[in-house]
């Protein structure tokens, strides 16, 4: 079999023909916000504003969905990719809590939106264990729990034994977090946008924003095919684009990498434990580990600094076996087998790694949506229910420390 590099998995199954086209932007358009980024974050943001009544138009430059969306793991997370025990540190207990709480709502939140909007994307809800595979993880981990328990959150300890009973892996314990899922993020994607045309809003792919310019009044957005006009403006994307260039200093352009293996045989299958549970290492960065409904195993990781894409490919070829050897190392009945899919994951993460959704002080009439990082797909919604309280002139308490203050200090 051979490996097909650079070609995400959930894009390459989802069949061309069911893929929706939307239409190009063309002449002018007057709204009440506009999303550039149709994205998870975009379309999840255009679901959101338009199903509480507010007149939208989302613009991608390219296809809706097929851009890091199509790419990432797919992870429902109900904690954020960042230890408690930092964010305490960086800001102190009570906003580690409501960074902590807010995270985990938005998560059970997307699972309840998926299943009441009826969207087909395999939402899969399992257990997600930060697992101490290494010497000295179980202690750090310890200490990790206790600060949570003493918070007040949620968190339970699994012991060597049922670790190794669950996962099929050695190690000194691990924290399980119970209510975490995974999706097909590309189908949940492409379902988010079209509830929100249901909703009138207006989706246009294929459109690329050649200028944004805010006056008094409201923003202009200039496209190569006319005008959106809007009260405001919201910027959905991994990282900040050319337009807002001076906002990249806040985050870190990254690679992460996958590998998926075709289908594991059942000699193989004996070696995994009897959990499906997504599984996190405490490595720096931490590889992400999970088994697929089709018995396939997704592992990610091998993150750096992100390359220009000359050199890419080749950096694909050698991560994808980096990853491969890493997981043999695991489950050695894996060994010798080529994944069937090995892509890239485009990352950007802010200064502590959290999420950042907000105004900017000298952006006026713009909210961001910016940095998801490695923390999962539940960033998305959490990101659209703060920047409609925040259009809406009713934020919720706490809601400035998703916002570029927190970055800022």
């Amino acid at each position: 079999m051979r490996t097909r590099y650079g070609v995400s998995y959930w894009l390459d199954r989802y069949p061309k023909a069911r893929q929706p086209a939307y239409p190009r932007h063309r002449g002018d358009v007057d709204v009440q916000v506009a999303i550039l980024g149709g994205g998870l974050t975009g379309c999840s943001a255009a679901y959101v504003f338009a199903a509480s009544g507010v007149r939208v138009a989302l613009i991608e430059s390219n296809r809706i969905g097929q851009g890091g969306s199509a790419s990432c793991p797919g992870l429902l997370r109900l904690e954020p990719a960042v230890p408690f025990l930092e964010l305490k540190h960086a800001y102190g207990l009570r906003a580690a809590r409501h960074l902590w709480q807010s995270f985990r709502r938005a998560g059970l939140d997307l699972a309840a939106t998926i299943r009441r909007l009826r969207i087909r994307c395999e939402l899969v809800p399992d257990a997600a264990l930060r697992a101490g595979l290494g010497e000295g993880d179980g202690a750090r981990l310890r200490r990790e729990l206790a600060a949570m328990r003493g918070a007040g959150l949620e968190g339970g300890w699994l012991t060597p034994a049922r670790l190794r009973q669950e996962t099929g892996l050695s190690g000194e314990g691990a924290i399980r977090s119970a209510g975490d899922a995974f999706i097909d993020p590309y189908r949940a994607t492409l379902g988010l946008a079209a509830e929100a045309a249901k909703r009138r809003a207006l989706v246009f792919e294929r459109t690329t924003v050649t200028r944004v310019r805010a006056g008094r009044k409201g923003v202009e957005v200039a496209t190569d095919g006319g005008i959106v006009r809007a009260a405001a403006i919201i910027v959905a994307s991994n990282g900040p684009a050319a337009p807002f260039k001076p906002l990249r200093r806040h985050f870190s352009p990254m690679h992460a990498f996958c590998v998926l293996t075709p289908p594991a045989p059942s000699f193989v299958r004996r070696e995994f434990g009897r959990s499906r549970a997504v599984v996190i290492d405490q490595d720096d960065p931490p590889h992400v580990l999970r088994r697929t409904s089709d018995e396939r195993v997704l592992f990610v990781g091998a993150d750096q600094p992100a390359l220009p894409a000359r050199t890419l490919e080749k950096a694909l070829v050698r991560r994808a076996g980096q990853l491969m050897y890493e997981l043999s190392r695991l489950y050695p009945a894996i060994a010798g087998t080529q994944p069937e899919y090995a892509w890239t994951v485009p990352v950007w993460k802010s200064a502590d790694g959290f999420p950042c959704a907000g105004p900017h002080r000298h952006y006026p009439r713009h909210l961001f949506a910016l940095g998801a990082g490695h923390n999962g797909v539940a960033s998305a919604l959490l990101a659209a229910r703060v920047l409609l309280r925040r259009y809406a002139g009713a934020p919720d308490k706490g809601d400035e420390l998703f916002g570029f203050t927190r970055l800022l200090g």
